[in-house]
């Protein structure tokens, strides 16, 4: 644990001196900064409530929940049903390390194919992927001997996140391109609820009840994705 918070500060602390010595910085006197910043931050409020009102962005609102949803599976149920129950606490950080690497591996790969086929057949292939592993989920029995399995489920998941992570992204930015601000606070708006769903939701439900939500949350977005 020592280890791990050591290399967290470490990252932290490199990520402030990158953005402190590379990012341009748009100065204002120390006068006007705080009403100027409170001023900016109230309008983007509004606009972002104002953009809820745009019928493609309330088609997209079941997917982009749908992000925080299967990240927040992945870490809490995922991890806690399959993994720990299975086999030990201590093989969680091994099965997330094989998720991350496949995440990287596919953020950079479906980046490239996207640019080939368009970004609609990668929707697919994730949402195939998905529903392959939820179903493969609920009908798998694990044991002790089938820790490969785990891996295979972990890799497969961040292959889809990668999907969803950086396309979802990308169609904002393409979709909203006049009002991108407003979009982007939505995106992480309901993105963050997702997770806090799923992490509150947690402890009081099985994985079932969860696979289960995370079928009819992946079967609307991917219908008000269709329909946008």
């Amino acid at each position: 644990v020592d280890i791990l918070c050591i290399v967290y500060i470490c990252i932290c602390a490199c990520s402030i001196l990158t953005v402190a010595i590379f990012l341009n910085q748009r100065r204002k006197s120390t006068r006007d900064k705080i009403p100027v910043m409170l001023r900016d931050s109230f309008k983007l409020l509004i606009s972002t409530i104002k953009h809820m009102r745009n019928v493609n962005q309330l088609l997209l609102i079941p997917l982009t929940i749908w992000s925080g949803l299967e990240q927040s599976f992945l870490g809490a149920q995922f991890t806690k049903g399959f993994v720990s129950c299975t086999l030990n606490a201590k093989y969680v950080g091994l099965v997330l390390i094989a998720y991350g690497v496949c995440d990287s591996i596919g953020s950079f790969s479906f980046g490239q194919l996207v640019k080939y086929v368009g970004r609609w057949p990668c929707f697919v292939i994730a949402a195939l992927i998905n529903y392959s592993l939820i179903i493969t989920m609920f009908t798998w029995k694990p044991s002790e001997d089938q820790i490969a399995v785990l891996f295979v489920l972990a890799g497969l998941w961040g292959l889809a996140d990668a999907v969803w992570q950086t396309q979802i992204n990308a169609f904002y930015g393409v979709l909203f391109s006049n009002n991108d601000e407003a979009a982007f606070s939505n995106y992480r708006l309901w993105e963050s609820i997702g997770f806090v769903i799923f992490y509150i939701i947690t402890p009081y439900i099985r994985i079932r009840i969860a696979l289960i939500i995370l079928l009819i949350c992946l079967t609307l977005g991917m219908i008000g994705y269709g329909l946008t």
